[in-house]
């Protein structure tokens, strides 16, 4: 019979370590999606720095034309209609660059905040793992205490004195 309880405990045991080997597995994978999805937050926030970017380049060079072409005209270019449009294109383009920097920042909080939960979501996963070999575990105990409990005689008691 020890045979079948050594059998009986050996089975347990490997259900509980597969259970646990699933569990960080799966840890595993989430901290993949995790690592994954900030790594595409920070190229979604570097996109949007770049065309940022690109914006302040288009109101540097028209600001710039504007320029010569007043001083090309005759005309102070730092002056008059020549710098309401400097102005226009500035107010206008800096608030086309501050929506880009917006875009950028959230664009890495959102990554983070996803990274955060496939996190928490591999703890559980763990933690989940762990009770549920720790469950194997005690219903295989449980089990064999069952099976193969020793039969030992349950003492008498004392008859009374009368």
């Amino acid at each position: 019979m020890s045979w079948q309880i050594a059998l009986t405990v050996a089975s347990t045991v490997v259900s509980a370590s597969q259970s646990m080997s699933q569990a960080k597995s799966q840890k595993a994978m989430y901290d993949l999606q995790a690592k994954q999805t900030e790594a595409d937050a920070a190229r979604k926030a570097l996109a949007y720095e770049q065309r940022g970017n690109e914006t302040l380049r288009k109101i540097t060079s028209a600001n710039a034309s504007s320029v010569a072409r007043g001083y090309g005209g005759g005309v102070v270019g730092l002056e008059g209609s020549s710098k309401l449009m400097q102005t226009i294109n500035t107010q206008q383009g800096g608030k086309d660059f501050l929506m880009d920097m917006d875009n950028a920042a959230n664009a890495l909080m959102t990554g983070s905040t996803q990274a955060d939960i496939y996190g928490t979501a591999g703890d559980i996963a763990m933690r989940g793992g762990a009770f549920d070999a720790a469950s194997k575990l005690f219903t295989g105990a449980l089990n064999i205490s069952k099976t193969y409990k020793t039969s030992a005689p349950t003492p008498k008691a004392p008859e009374p004195k009368a």
